[in-house]
Formats: C-alpha cells, sequence, structure tokens
C-alpha cells in the first residue's frame, strides 16, 4: 500500500479514537453533572423561599401594624364615648367601635395564617438543607470516583495526540493540507473503506476501474461522487 495512503488512515483512525472518546467523557461526567444540576435546583428553591418567607412577613408586619393602628383608634373611640353628649353620635361611635374590632379579628386571623405558612416554609427549607448536605457528601465522593475514570482517558487521549503529532511532523505537508481540506467538510469520515464496492462515507457504488485503483492501493484515490479518500481494509484485500 502506498505509504501516503498508510499515513492517511492512520491519522485518520487517531483522529477517530479521539473523538470516540468524547462520549466517554461524556458519560464519565454524567453522574457528577446530575448532582450537581440537582444541588443548583434545591439552592434554587432554597432561595426561592427565602424570599416568599420575606413577602409573607412583610405582609404579616402590615397586619401587626395595622392592629397597633386599630387599637389606638378603639383608644379614641373609648375617650369620644366619654364625652359625647347625645345617643346619635354614642351610636356612631359605636358602630364605628364594632367595626374596628372587626378589622382587628380579621387581621389577627391574617397573621395566623401567615404564621402557619412561614412555619410550613422553614420546615420545607430545613428538609432542602438536609437533602443539600447530602448530595454534597454525594458529590465530593462522586468527584474522586470520575477524576480516577477521566485521568486514564487523559491518559489515552494525551497518547493518542502524541502519535498524532509525531505522523503529521513525518507527513508530507501538501499529503496533510490535501487531508485537511476534507476533513473540513467531511470530519472523521475523510478517509473510509470502500464495502461491497461502495464508499462507505457516501454509500455510493464506485465503477470497476476506481475500485480496481482503490484495491491496488498505489496511489491516493478519492471517491469520484463525495471526495473522500478510499481504501480496502486487509482482509477485503485478501478475499479479492
Amino acid at each position: 500500500m502506498n505509504q501516503f495512503l498508510k499515513e492517511l488512515i492512520e491519522l485518520n483512525r487517531i483522529e477517530r479514537k479521539l473523538k470516540e472518546l468524547e462520549p466517554v467523557e461524556a458519560n464519565i461526567k454524567a453522574p457528577l453533572i446530575k448532582l450537581e444540576n440537582k444541588k443548583r435546583n434545591l439552592e434554587d428553591r432554597l432561595e426561592k423561599l427565602e424570599e416568599e418567607i420575606k413577602a409573607i412577613k412583610v405582609k404579616k408586619n402590615k397586619n401587626e401594624l395595622l392592629i397597633a393602628e386599630l387599637k389606638d383608634k378603639l383608644k379614641d373611640i373609648e375617650e369620644k364615648q366619654a364625652k359625647v353628649k347625645s345617643e346619635k353620635e354614642f351610636k356612631a361611635l359605636q358602630i364605628e367601635e364594632e367595626l374596628a374590632k372587626e378589622q382587628i379579628e380579621s387581621a389577627n386571623e391574617e397573621i395566623a395564617r401567615f404564621e402557619k405558612i412561614i412555619e410550613q416554609k422553614e420546615e420545607e427549607k430545613e428538609e432542602i438543607k438536609k437533602e443539600l448536605e447530602k448530595i454534597e457528601a454525594d458529590i465530593t465522593l462522586t468527584q474522586v470516583e470520575v477524576e480516577k475514570k477521566l485521568e486514564v482517558v487523559e491518559n489515552q487521549k494525551r497518547e493518542l495526540f502524541k502519535n498524532k503529532e509525531e505522523l503529521i511532523q513525518k507527513m508530507n505537508p501538501q499529503i496533510y493540507r490535501f487531508y485537511e481540506k476534507i476533513k473540513r467538510w467531511a470530519g472523521i469520515t475523510a478517509v473510509v473503506p470502500v464495502k461491497k464496492q461502495a464508499c462507505s462515507g457516501c454509500n455510493m457504488k464506485i465503477n470497476d476501474k476506481v475500485f480496481s485503483e482503490v484495491l491496488k492501493g498505489e496511489e491516493i484515490v478519492t471517491c469520484p461522487h463525495c471526495g473522500r479518500v478510499l481504501f480496502v481494509e486487509e482482509e477485503e484485500v485478501s478475499e479479492k
């Protein structure tokens, strides 16, 4: 087989292996990412709860202020009742007094309701904090495992990058530029084997003349349909 073709096949093989390691890395990181996302969601919920509690406390405080104002009003009504001279004035003050008392009762009910909601949200906060503690512990353990597995993958990548650089240094610059030009659009399928007399890149059948040239392996032959570099795997050559 032509030496230049051998180098192209080997370079493409290395780049395919590097590409294949990407999903491996993603799968290794997946459990950690899942835990970190869960942690973020819990932290967001905790922050939201804090805001909700703060807003409810503001409403509770408004009702407490209203009660204080109404109590002052009741004192004022009581003082006026002691000074009224007519029954009509007394009844008017009495109606005003009853209304203030109803408002106080309603405000107290609202305060009790707000306090219950705050209590529930505080309980939810504590549950989230406990869950966060557990997740943080899980993240620490998972991180150690992930780092160990990633180190193995990184070592493989370093070795492949080293082999790739060494190969590129040996290659004819024109051949390498030619390969890079195809790779820009074909990616890791820039160099593909012929299967059943068809380019495995575009799946188009190649004619006998081109197939014969590919079988010989004396020159770099490209697919007449898509332009990818073609080669025949050793076992197929043996069969032919």
